[in-house]
């Protein structure tokens, strides 16, 4: 037996709906193109169920215009669904729901509807059009409609004349439908404010999670996340320890050796291309590199060893601080995961350590690891 056919019959329906309503989404987060493709399916789903028994409905009493008017739209909304679900192209989606509406709107307040029902229908336009084309496009187009309106309830004849309405009901009709459309733009001003604090407080958080506070690199969970985002084939590893940091700290203060510690970074960062590495602070006086490719590794690794022993930073007590480093260098083999190489590398800057710091030991992978 299938295995959805063991499942209850409210779980089968409850993963259908959830699975076409986020049909298109790029992705479930809390995002606008989310929210709108949500949003979009949710209208085609209810569109559907309202739009075709009343366009059955409308047939069966004789009202052919208004129940294939309306039986059209819901074959659209079918339509519309489909294509949002197979292009994800939610934009233009948005406007095979919002144009048709506008239309089908219009003609029922001008043909009255079923049984003088029509104009009942008009109170979603403000909302659904604020929200799918946001607050500017949305509101001129509210606004056009309502000049449309006007027009029909009160320039052109129509057999919404001839239903026998009390005479108010038409400003009554248009006066509403403002309230709803202002209501309606207070609302959308709020939550897409809210929506962009979301948004950027998320942000916020993602940088404060991947980047070290005091020199702006990665740190070790940002350089993970960006290597696995990059994939590259086989690249170099570079891990740097400042040889007698602690010294620094003791004999300077911790404001120095903090200074000390951007102005490392910052050179390390310059020495090698942006597009092409990826620089972290991986803990303390550690520093971590993966470089995409390099002709030699070691040639390059001593002129990086170089560099930062040249740096020099002034000090209260008239003394210009510097330091030298140590380097494990080592590559990342192919399909090979990262901390192995970086224990690899750790192991390298281990034996430049104890073969007397300020220099580079080269650690390549072994045939049988």
């Amino acid at each position: 037996m299938p295995e959805y056919k063991k499942q209850p019959w409210h779980l089968i329906w409850k993963r259908w709906f959830s699975v076409t309503l986020n049909a298109g989404a790029i992705n479930h987060s809390f995002t606008n193109s989310s929210r709108r493709t949500f949003i979009i399916n949710l209208f085609c789903l209810v569109g559907v169920l309202f739009t075709a028994p009343l366009g059955i409905l409308s047939l069966l009493q004789g009202n052919l215009l208004v129940g294939i008017a309306l039986l059209v739209i819901a074959t659209i909304y079918i339509l519309n669904h489909l294509y949002l679900r197979r292009t994800r192209n939610y934009l233009f989606s948005a406007n095979v729901i919002l144009y048709p509406l506008y239309t089908l709107m219009l003609y029922l307040v001008y043909s009255g509807g079923v049984n003088g029902t029509g104009h009942v229908w008009i109170y979603c336009i403000p909302p659904v059009s604020l929200f799918l084309h946001g607050l500017k496009r949305g509101l001129l187009e509210v606004f056009v409609f309502i000049l449309a309106l006007i027009f029909i309830l009160f320039v052109i004849p129509t057999p919404f004349d001839k239903l026998g309405y009390h005479p108010d009901l038409k400003t009554r009709i248009i006066y509403s439908f403002i309230l709803i459309a202002f209501l309606s733009t207070i609302y959308e001003y709020i939550s897409s404010r809210f929506n962009q604090s979301l948004q950027e407080l998320s942000v916020k958080l993602e940088v404060a999670a991947t980047t070290d506070p005091l020199t702006e690199l990665l740190n070790r969970r940002g350089l993970q996340q960006s290597f696995e985002a990059l994939q590259w084939h086989a690249p170099a590893l570079l891990l740097l320890d400042i040889d007698h940091f602690k010294r620094i700290n003791d004999d300077y203060g911790h404001k120095y050796g903090d200074e000390y510690l951007v102005l490392f970074a910052q050179t390390l960062e310059a020495f090698f291309p942006k597009q092409e590495s990826l620089v972290s602070r991986w803990g303390g006086e550690e520093f971590l590199v993966v470089i995409e490719k390099v002709d030699s590794l070691r040639d390059m690794a001593e002129a990086l060893r170089e560099a930062l022993k040249a740096i020099t930073l002034s000090t209260g007590y008239d003394v210009n601080m510097s330091a030298t480093v140590s380097i494990g260098v080592t590559h990342v083999g192919v399909g090979e995961d990262i901390l192995k190489a970086i224990s690899r590398a750790d192991q390298g800057l281990y034996a430049a350590k104890n073969r007397g710091r300020n220099r580079v030991e080269v650690v390549e992978k072994s045939s049988g690891n």
